[in-house]
């Protein structure tokens, strides 16, 4: 019995796996220039604030 519904669960999400590959994909993406990438990558100021909590020992 044990086997059986092991071998329905792969079966099952075998055939969810190729429904879902099969299937178009609508969302393509959106473009995005490279100006918007660079102030979206950009880290805060917030570096130069003291690391206290760095190699503490308690």
């Amino acid at each position: 019995m044990k086997k059986i519904i092991i071998a329905a669960a792969l079966v099952l999400t075998s055939a969810v796996t190729a429904y879902s590959l099969s299937t178009k994909n609508d969302n393509a993406p959106a473009t995005v220039n490279s100006k918007q990438e660079i102030t979206n990558l950009k880290v805060n100021a917030t570096s130069a604030s003291p690391k206290s909590d760095i190699a503490t020992a308690d």
